[in-house]
């Protein structure tokens, strides 16, 4: 003790977050083990995981597991080692935040299940960068009980509230060019693709609740 003063000291902003991206650029276990000791050390709290993009899917589903299968270079992490992840950052004062991307960036998704895009494809591994075509359907029922069990896998493994749903840079080119889809936006009165799409983040918001994310 220090007589004579009193500290007050807690830090300015609670998400202190650093996100690495192993969806586009793998990142073997101990890289991303000697980075949470970086943050520990610049008392960051908040890993921001990017498992999922078009350039790969990066964790295995019990479920859907053509993902990895066909979808990841054999680049991928085990539920487990997702595991041993999450207790290394919780250990060091760190919370560990997993993305999976959806409706778009879903070309790994596309390779492995072409049924539940909005074209038929066919689909090959993506290569680059930017913001490519292919997109879920979601105008099918599959659509959803994908993501329901992609949010419950994950939930599973990563105890933190929060999940990243991506939700960005949707090319809607598939939906505009789909006599189906076009026909649920009329019949839903649904004006535009951007209700299209916030018709799927308020059925993808039931899911996460139904998980407590």
């Amino acid at each position: 003790s220090i007589p004579w003063v009193s500290i007050d000291d807690s830090p300015r902003f609670p998400w202190r977050g650093l996100l690495l991206d192993s969806a586009r650029h793998f990142i073997p276990l101990e890289d991303i083990k000697r980075q949470i000791d970086g943050m520990a050390a610049a008392k960051l709290n908040v890993l921001h995981w990017h498992l999922t993009d078009d350039q790969g899917w990066r964790f295995t589903s019990k479920r859907y597991p053509k993902l990895t299968q066909l979808a990841s270079d054999g680049l991928f992490y085990t539920p487990e080692q997702m595991r041993d992840v999450v207790r290394y950052a919780t250990a060091r004062g760190i919370r560990v935040v997993p993305e999976i991307d959806m409706p778009g960036h879903a070309s790994a998704i596309a390779v492995a299940y072409p049924e539940l895009m909005s074209a038929p494809g066919p689909y090959e591994m993506e290569r680059h960068w930017g913001v490519l075509k292919p997109v879920l359907d979601p105008t099918k029922e599959a659509t959803y009980t994908f993501a329901d069990a992609m949010v419950s896998e994950l939930a599973a493994i990563f105890p933190d509230p929060y999940l990243h749903i991506g939700g960005d840079e949707v090319d809607d080119s598939q939906w505009k060019n789909s006599t189906a889809i076009q026909q649920f936006m009329r019949d839903n009165k649904l004006a535009d693709s951007h209700a299209l799409q916030a018709y799927f983040n308020r059925k993808l918001e039931t899911i996460l609740e139904k998980h407590h994310r």
